[in-house]
């Protein structure tokens, strides 16, 4: 699974991702405000990856890492899928060293654009993120992207209108 944007590439994680991600989850800018901790092993992130890729398999949830001319500049990802709620959360990673360039935004649009060829297991009618307020670059993305502050989570209404 791979899908293109104007300056990268999204494509299905895979082990050969492990050490990228190692270094991603664990930069403090990056782990201060993500939710796996501080201080993540190799063992850590192949777990995840492995999740991960079960999700995939079973067309319920994604990580996708971002590739900019060869290089892994981070992940993005569906996970926590409801069927019952046809609800999905969103996450995703970048280093800060592609902090402020539109990354990030160029990702998430592409994913959220993709969700039925991604997940075609899985009928998604909103999807959520989690997100400190002190995280003002996610609060602006999420923003941007049409997520809706919701109590403590932002929130993206997906409903598709019925052909008549």
């Amino acid at each position: 699974m791979e899908l293109q944007t104007q300056r990268l590439t999204l494509r299905l994680v895979n082990y050969r991702d492990s050490q990228a991600l190692l270094d991603i989850l664990n930069n403090p800018k990056v782990s201060y405000f993500n939710d796996y901790g501080f201080d993540l092993t190799m063992q850590d992130i192949r777990a995840m990856i492995q999740s991960d890729l079960e999700l995939y398999y079973q067309g319920i949830g994604v990580r996708m890492m971002l590739v900019k001319d060869g290089i892994q500049i981070g992940s993005i990802g569906m996970f926590d899928y409801s069927a019952e709620r046809a609800k999905i959360y969103l996450g995703y990673e970048l280093s800060p060293v592609y902090w402020c360039q539109g990354y990030m935004r160029e990702a998430a649009s592409c994913l959220l654009r993709s969700l039925d060829l991604i997940l075609p297991k899985a009928l998604v009618e909103e999807v959520s993120a989690k997100v400190s307020p002190k995280n003002t670059r996610s609060v602006n993305l999420l923003s941007h992207l049409g997520f809706e502050k919701r109590h403590s989570d932002y929130r993206l209404c997906l409903k598709k209108q019925k052909s008549i």
